[in-house]
């Protein structure tokens, strides 16, 4: 009889039988080590754990009401399955009650597992138990784990779990609760923290909040668990190396100055030719020769005569050599007639003076071939602007006045060089060549490049001013400024111009009339020309850095000793200082030898 109850029993019970395919793991579950010897995180890293290099830990949500942390690399995103649990292909459940299967799921996941009292208590109308709900379900390639806690949401139930106690308690879901929130520390590799914090703060609900630590170079963020999974993917696509690029330029700027003069040049003579005729000076003094002095008071009249008040004529009486002097060194105040009527003219002798005559011969031809080189390079960071100059800071003088002191109608004025002249947000001053150059990778070989040569010089010519009397000079600059962008393959070169200078001048001069005869008509012309010519060419050539570009250097620097250097001792006859004869010499010197 016994026999027979017992096959019916097996017979009944035969549906309910769970079948498992394990491929993961050869070893059975019943040899895993048991839950006991598991740390608590382990529960954690079923359900969300990272990639295995970056021994990445998640809590589970259940973990997160009791204010559980975690920590996993931005480069890891969250998985299915943890490293140690198997996974099975196949798991199946044919119509056996919800306690029995989640009791089959926890064993198979190490879990120790007790059931809330008030669940499965329920009484029906008839006051009779109502029974729990059959599973029946079927799930290929996953962990005991993932199949317990989808079981356990799709009937509305949870693990909740004490940090210390390796005991889970099964129990239902508050309907009513907010999703708790879990504490996640992000480590970043390349990014800022600040500039990834804007791009995920944007996708995460008002609940949620991040903050940057610039010091550990890290992410803390606290947000829930369906909200996590999506914020480190995101922040895992972000942090990405930044790429590469090696900016090479060649600025070639060539100076050619061709200047020819040729005949004979009268400028001097007839261009400005001061003539006076007279005896006497009307303005300025006479330096030397003699003087008849009347006696008693004297007045000077405009016309440069001195008359006494007692009517005594004293007029300036000057030898010849001297009074010609006087004259052609000081035209503007030349000329003049003195005459009185007692002597007539006095003297008697006038004179015509003019400033001579003067010519510059010409027959001469000037070149001038100027040729400058600059290498510029650097690498930049993709969308990085880099500048290169070869500059020099052109001083300006400004004059400063200072407040006036007690009893003072003005301050102290003082005159300052100005190196960083700035206007609109340039240095006015700075004069050279620059090259600002922003690159930006575009597709798989190619660069968009960003480019700005400017060549700037001072100007000969200076600029005046004259304000209330008062002179004011400044420096004039010149620059030549070129702003463009271009799609460049990588390692192709750009060539830019465009910034050429040609000027050309012709002067001619000659003497009217005789300028115009025939054959001698030479002696009275003066031809000039000038034919300045400045070309810029710049090579701009970027090439996308790859990993295998960089060769590592051997150094030993940071494994030698903290020694003092020794240092060789100059010989009296290279030295300055006097020998000191209380000294022993020492028989050898001591030689750096590095």
């Amino acid at each position: 009889m016994k026999a027979k109850i017992i096959l019916i029993l097996i017979i009944l019970a035969a549906p309910a039988l769970v079948s498992l395919a394990q491929t993961a793991t050869p070893e059975p579950y019943a040899t895993q080590t048991p839950y006991a010897a598991v740390p608590p995180d382990a529960i954690a890293g079923a359900t969300n754990a990272a990639a295995a290099s970056t021994n990445a830990v998640a809590a589970p949500a259940s973990a997160a009401s009791t204010g559980a942390a975690s920590t996993s690399p931005a480069a890891a995103a969250p998985a299915n399955t943890a490293e140690s649990e198997p996974v099975a292909e196949s798991l199946s459940f044919d119509d056996l009650p919800l306690p029995d299967a989640i009791r089959q799921l926890a064993r198979l996941a190490d879990l120790n597992i007790q059931f809330d009292p008030r669940l499965f208590s329920g009484v029906g109308p008839n006051g009779a138990p109502i029974a729990p709900p059959t599973v029946k379900e079927k799930w290929k390639n996953v962990t005991a784990m993932q199949a317990l806690l989808a079981l356990l949401d799709n009937y509305g139930l949870q693990i909740e779990r004490e940090p210390k106690n390796p005991i889970v308690r099964i129990t239902a879901k508050d309907p009513k609760a907010l999703e708790a929130l879990i504490t996640t520390v992000i480590q970043l590799n390349y990014s800022e923290p600040t500039n990834i914090m804007q791009e995920v703060k944007a996708t995460l609900s008002e609940r949620s909040s991040i903050f940057p630590d610039a010091r550990t170079h890290q992410l803390v963020l606290r947000t829930t668990e369906k909200e996590l999974a999506a914020a480190q993917k995101l922040i895992a696509s972000l942090d990405s190396a930044t790429r590469q690029v090696l900016i090479e330029a060649k600025i070639i700027e060539t100076t050619k100055d061709l200047t020819s003069a040729k005949g004979i040049d009268w400028t001097g003579t007839l261009a400005s030719q001061h003539i006076s005729f007279g005896n006497g000076l009307t303005g300025g003094t006479v330096s030397s020769g003699s003087t008849t002095a009347s006696q008693g008071n004297s007045v000077a009249n405009p016309n440069g005569r001195v008359t006494g008040v007692n009517n005594t004529l004293t007029t300036v009486v000057s030898n010849s050599s001297s009074f010609v002097t006087s004259i052609a060194g000081t035209p503007s105040a030349a000329g003049g007639f003195s005459m009185n009527t007692a002597n007539g003219i006095s003297p008697a002798t006038a004179f015509l003076n003019a400033d001579g005559v003067s010519a510059v011969l010409s027959f001469l031809n000037t070149d001038a071939d100027s040729r400058t080189v600059s290498f510029p390079r650097t690498v930049s960071l993709d969308g990085v602007k880099n500048e290169l100059m070869a500059v020099q800071n052109v001083p300006i003088f400004e004059q400063q006045q200072s407040a006036p002191s007690a009893g003072a109608s003005q301050g102290l004025a003082t005159v300052k060089p100005n190196y960083d002249l700035m206007v609109e947000n340039v240095i006015l001053n700075e004069v050279g060549v620059k090259l600002a150059v922003t690159p930006r990778i575009a597709g798989p070989s190619n660069v968009l490049i960003t480019v700005q040569p400017e060549i700037s010089s001072v100007d000969a010519v200076i600029a005046t001013s004259t304000l209330s009397g008062q002179v004011s000079t400044s420096p004039i600059f010149d620059r030549r400024r070129l702003l463009t962008q271009a799609s460049v393959p990588s390692g192709y070169t750009l060539v830019l111009g465009g910034l050429d200078k040609d000027i050309m001048s012709k002067t001619y001069t000659k003497v009217p009339l005789f300028g115009d005869l025939p054959g001698i008509g030479g002696l009275f012309r003066h031809d000039s020309k000038e034919h300045s010519r400045d070309t810029i060419l710049i090579f701009v050539t970027p090439t996308i850095i790859q990993d295998t570009d960089f060769q590592p250097t051997g150094t030993d620097f940071l494994r030698s000793r903290n020694e003092n250097m020794p240092t060789s001792k100059d010989s009296s006859w290279d030295s300055g200082l006097p020998h000191d004869w209380t000294k022993p010499k020492t028989s050898v010197e001591p030689v750096y030898q590095p």
